[in-house]
């Protein structure tokens, strides 16, 4: 249901970001989220290949391209498999500001279609590899991993894999 446009709220700001959870023999592709460079206390985790939408993009445009800078893979979507919303308090923000953030979190399915494993350079991320689906609870990781695990399975009991 759509419902009429109205005035942006000036008081957050929105991030919209896509993400692929790709598996191949009981392995998953993740990146190192390391933002040591920008914060000098931050502690580096592991999380999924994916990102922010750019304007004017369309989210399954930015699915792909986040995965190709952060892992250096081609892949082509195999599925939409969750759609999550947070808050983030503007105290909680890792850069000062007064704004609170609305994240929407679009989770694709995705297999690998092309490219070699690479590192991203200058970005968010600076690692990407493979991991054992059932060693993830060793691993330093951000909770959009276990979402996507969960969602992945999920989707796979109801035989849409």
């Amino acid at each position: 249901m759509t419902s009429a446009p109205r005035e942006p709220d000036a008081g957050f700001d929105t991030r919209l970001a896509a993400y692929c959870v790709v598996v191949r023999d009981s392995r998953i592709l993740l990146a190192l989220w390391d933002m040591r460079h920008r914060v000098a206390d931050f502690s580096p985790r592991w999380t999924l290949p994916g990102g922010g939408v750019e304007l004017g993009e369309s989210i399954e445009a930015g699915a792909v391209r986040e995965v190709a800078e952060e892992t250096g893979y081609a892949v082509r979507l195999t599925g939409l498999l969750d759609v999550d919303a947070g808050h983030i308090p503007a105290e909680a923000r890792m850069h000062p500001t007064d704004r609170a953030l609305q994240t929407v979190a679009v989770l694709y399915g995705a297999e690998i279609t092309g490219g070699e494993l690479a590192h991203e350079l200058d970005g968010t991320t600076s690692q990407a590899g493979w991991f054992e689906l059932d060693d993830l609870a060793r691993l330093e990781r951000t909770s959009r991993v276990d979402w996507a695990v969960k969602a992945y399975h999920d989707h796979l009991e109801r035989g849409r894999a």
